[in-house]
């Protein structure tokens, strides 16, 4: 099932604090969803407010963060490939304190006397 959808300015809304809006009322709360042009992410129901995201911005911080993105695609696709780099997200590398023991441990290697 989808995460995430574009809003089509016409359903309710529903947050995840229970709170209810209308689409007129939706619209009044984020006067910039009104802006022709403009597509609001929205998670998908029956909790359907639990983002309120421009779409062009969300797309680029998804798309800078390494989710694989590609022109051509779908909004639909795109909002998938979204859910499948947040599922699924890439390695981060050793931590701070992997890379603290490796440097340490390093450090007491080399400290030791040369055998003759």
């Amino acid at each position: 099932m989808a995460r995430y959808q574009i809003w089509n300015k016409t359903d309710s809304i529903i947050t995840p604090s229970g709170a209810q809006f209308t689409a007129q009322e939706w619209a009044e709360r984020y006067p910039w969803a009104k802006l022709p042009g403009v597509k609001m992410v929205i998670t998908a129901p029956p909790i359907n407010g639990g983002c309120a995201e421009v779409f062009d911005t969300f797309v680029a911080i998804r798309k800078k963060q390494g989710a694989a993105i590609a022109g051509g695609m779908s909004d639909e696709e795109i909002l998938a490939a979204i859910e499948d780099f947040e599922d699924n997200p890439p390695d981060p590398g050793p931590s701070v304190e992997e890379r603290t023991a490796a440097a340490l441990e390093f450090l007491a290697l080399n400290s030791l006397p040369d055998e003759v």
